[in-house]
């Protein structure tokens, strides 16, 4: 049986809102393709019924497509969950370019290091963009599904607050001394907290760790 004819066993997934036509369920892009869920090359393992699949198309863009072209999930939302992880991890570079920089610092440098730098920062910016959306309210045969907003993000540092880790970072950096690579590691090494990724630098450099 052709691809296409397998299509007819899945319902398509639409947008509610029209600002929201033609975007990728995944990152919010401009989608290409509709991906299928679970995918039509696995469609063996989820027909018989015995175990929850979808069994919806949905849009998205290519290069979401292309990434969970492989994952044999059969519902929506752990597939959301393995594309923010591929995409994290497919421009973590970038991300860290944009969180640990500032055009102010990068203005100092010549201008071979500054494209290099200025492209990674855009890159970054827009990949963190990607992995923030949070889908859109969505119709299926005629079943409305809405989506929550995700709450606002708090990065704190000690008893100052910032919307963003690339904020914070900046702040705590500046504050206590600390080099931004030092203590973005520390950061992840320490529960994902500022106060302890600081706390864990001063005790290092006393030799209390």
């Amino acid at each position: 049986m052709s691809v296409k004819n397998y299509q007819r066993f899945y319902q398509p997934l639409n947008a509610v809102h029209s600002a929201d036509f033609n975007r990728c369920i995944y990152c919010g892009c401009e989608a290409a393709r509709q991906d299928f869920i679970p995918p039509i090359k696995f469609i063996h393992d989820w027909q018989d019924g015995h175990l929850q699949a979808d069994f919806i198309s949905v849009p998205a863009c290519n290069e979401c497509t292309d990434l969970l072209k492989n994952e044999n999930n059969a519902t929506l939302e752990p597939r959301i969950t393995v594309l923010k992880k591929r995409l994290a991890e497919k421009y973590k570079k970038a991300i860290r370019v944009f969180n640990h920089w500032s055009m102010e610092e990068i203005e100092e440098m010549d201008a071979a290091f500054q494209i290099s730098l200025k492209g990674g920062m855009r890159l970054g910016k827009e990949t963190l963009s990607r992995l923030q959306f949070a889908g859109f309210d969505y119709e299926v045969n005629g079943s409305i599904t809405r989506v929550v907003k995700p709450q606002r993000e708090v990065f704190k540092v000690f008893d100052e607050e910032f919307s963003s880790f690339r904020e914070a970072l900046a702040f705590a950096s500046a504050t206590y001394k600390i080099k931004k690579s030092r203590l973005s590691q520390l950061y992840f090494d320490n529960d994902e907290s500022f106060d302890r990724a600081i706390e864990a630098f001063h005790g290092l450099v006393e030799g209390n760790p």
